[in-house]
């Protein structure tokens, strides 16, 4: 039950929340916040010991690079990676485990985060269940509806698709690297490469 999960209680915890707060607009903020506790779900529905701070860390600090805190002309998780590991670092975490917020958050547009170790896994579960659903995915109701009620998703959906679309509009040429093994596949046949909404309705929400 989520009322078995308890939030890491620890000054760097309380400084991350604060900062992904102060930086992002209310959308945001809620969807970073509903990704860390559908990670503890997917842990606690697993049975699976995480590193619960790393995972809040990693969660709630992944898409600064989608605000003003972290411009550059990477693309925003590079940036919101680097901004991540910066801020750890300055308020006294060490560098390697900085880095492995930098890691998780560099990777989360990705797969591998997939394939690496078990607090990485199952925080990109709970990024991907926000974003786009979990195939096969059977979170309790119960659960689900009350991250939604503490953290509503206020047009998620439609907030989130102006975001990347406010993304790519101010880099351009936008810096995004095809798989190698992608364009042999479309040079062999175009793909159907469907747009942001399309992806964003997988999720299992109305908004």
């Amino acid at each position: 039950m989520i009322s078995d999960i308890k939030v890491p209680d620890s000054s760097i915890v309380r400084e991350a929340e604060d900062l992904a707060r102060s930086v992002s607009n209310d959308t945001l903020f809620n969807h970073v916040m509903r990704c860390y506790w559908f990670g503890e779900l997917f842990a606690q529905q697993e049975g699976t010991k995480v590193d619960s701070e790393l995972m809040f860390l990693s969660a709630v600090l992944h898409d600064l690079g989608l605000t003003d805190h972290a411009p550059g002309p990477h693309r925003f998780e590079i940036e919101g990676a680097s901004a991540a590991r910066t801020f750890l670092v300055e308020q006294g975490v060490t560098e390697d485990r900085a880095q492995k917020v930098w890691d998780n958050i560099a990777l989360h547009t990705w797969d591998m985060n997939h394939f690496r170790g078990d607090t990485s896994r199952l925080t990109q579960l709970g990024l991907a269940y926000d974003v786009s659903g979990v195939a096969g995915a059977q979170l309790d109701p119960a659960d689900v509806a009350e991250v939604l009620r503490r953290y509503p998703r206020r047009n998620f959906k439609r907030a989130f698709n102006e975001m990347l679309n406010h993304e790519v509009d101010c880099k351009q040429p936008y810096p995004h690297w095809f798989h190698i093994c992608s364009r042999v596949a479309h040079n062999r046949s175009p793909l159907t490469i469907v747009d942001a909404p399309a992806v964003l309705d997988w999720a299992p929400f109305d908004e």
